[in-house]
């Protein structure tokens, strides 16, 4: 089998206090450590009104303590090889670190001054604000990410927090306080449930208490997938063109609601979208409008899936005057998943190919970290991996069939294309 298979019995969960777990992972043959962690805040947790909020305060985590300055930081890190980083999700912010053992010490310090010590200084808020702002230009110049945004918009209903994004915008941006990034952080990342893995070579005492005193206490974390967000009702179809006259390539996106990463119906739904629009390269859509048909420059597909629901969608990039005939195509395809059975191989590629990717993930400790800390995040259990070996025994081409028309209706699959104005 391999290290997948045996994930529940390496991997050592410790409470470090309440709201505090910390997954370890021990490795004597590897002299590096890896740590992976979240702060169940992110994006979904903001005040309403201040989009854009949590993303602020995470870019300010690595600007500087009351403490230590960024150049500071910065030196700490580099002098060792070492790496931290922040991140803003719509879920949560996760943080990560790299580092060799000898210097564990070092970088968790200056990790646990990030997290809880952050100097928030008007300077640095300006600084941060207004970079946040060019990267909102940038978004919304950009065909795809601004397609992806208006699906949001579409697939998921008025208060559901995953049709927020997570930059939030300029208006929005523009009228955050320094007051809205300290509140939002003492009161909301400071208090929130957090998760750590570690992976590599530490001794696990050390960490587990290095997280009891960093952390302290925190509320008990408590995700509940099926909270009423509307994640579960069907999409109406809506088309929207958005146009943007200045640029040379249309992007054309199909996109519905989905499932939540907990529920039964993830792991068949990602199977099927293997198969349209992953496998081999870029599955059956990429084949059919790419390939053999020449009419996008890329065409794939991929399931979104978080605590409180997911959404599937297919994308193109194409040269606008073949969007009419790649739409055709692309809907062809979907529907071809809806009605007829996918070939018996195509599932058996789908299924290894996943089983596959699972055990090139766990070949670093940066993977075996991420991987431990993510099926703790959704609830899933260590032994993951090896239900879903028994899973993946059961799954039939009808139970794929069954995915098709569950969320790929048409009636219930929007369509957003953006780009230059098309030409009747």
């Amino acid at each position: 089998m391999g290290l997948e298979t045996d994930l529940a019995k390496l991997v050592d969960e410790q409470s470090a206090g309440p709201g505090i777990k910390c997954l370890l992972y021990k490795s004597a043959n590897n002299p590096t450590v890896a740590v992976h962690g979240s702060i169940l805040a992110g994006t979904s947790s903001e005040p309403s009104g201040k989009l854009g909020l949590s993303e602020l305060t995470t870019r300010l985590l690595i600007r500087g303590t009351r403490k230590l300055g960024a150049v500071k930081i910065a030196d700490l890190l580099e002098s060792v090889g070492a790496a931290v980083s922040f991140r803003n999700s719509q879920d949560s912010i996760i943080f990560q670190a790299r580092m060799t053992s000898p210097w564990t010490k070092r970088v968790l310090g200056v990790v646990a001054d990030c997290l809880t010590r952050p100097a928030l200084s008007p300077r640095d808020i300006q600084r941060e604000r207004e970079g946040l702002l060019t990267d909102i230009r940038l978004r919304d110049d950009d065909t795809t990410r601004r397609g992806m945004r208006e699906l949001q918009r579409l697939v998921y209903p008025p208060g559901h927090p995953y049709r927020k994004d997570r930059f939030g915008t300029a208006e929005t941006v523009k009228d955050l306080e320094r007051s809205d990034v300290k509140d939002y952080f003492e009161n909301v990342i400071s208090q929130a449930p957090t998760l750590i893995a570690f992976a590599g070579q530490f001794k696990k005492d050390e960490v587990v208490s290095w997280a009891a005193r960093t952390f302290g206490t925190r509320n008990e974390r408590k995700i509940n997938s099926k909270r009423d967000t509307g994640s579960n009702s069907a999409s109406k179809s809506v088309k929207r063109e958005i146009v943007m006259p200045h640029k040379t390539q249309a992007d054309i996106l199909i996109g519905g609601v989905a499932c939540s990463r907990t529920e039964p119906d993830y792991e068949p739904l990602n199977l099927l979208n293997v198969i349209l629009g992953e496998l081999g390269f870029m599955g059956r859509l990429g084949q059919r409008v790419r390939d053999k048909e020449g009419l996008a420059y890329s065409c794939t597909s991929f399931v979104n899936a978080g605590s409180f629901g997911g959404s599937w969608t297919a994308l193109a990039g194409v040269n606008p005057r073949n969007v009419a005939k790649a739409l055709v195509l692309m809907k062809e395809e979907i529907e071809r998943v809806r009605q007829e059975l996918v070939e018996e191989q195509e599932l058996a590629d789908a299924k290894q190919n996943q089983l596959g990717s699972a055990l090139m993930e766990l070949e670093s400790t940066e993977g075996i970290a991420r991987t431990s800390h993510n099926l703790a995040h959704f609830d899933l259990g260590l032994d993951y991996f090896v239900k879903r070996r028994q899973l993946f025994s059961k799954i039939t081409q009808e139970d794929l069939i069954s995915m098709g028309k569950k969320y790929l209706d048409s009636s219930r699959l929007s369509t957003v294309i953006v780009g230059p104005r098309l030409k009747s």
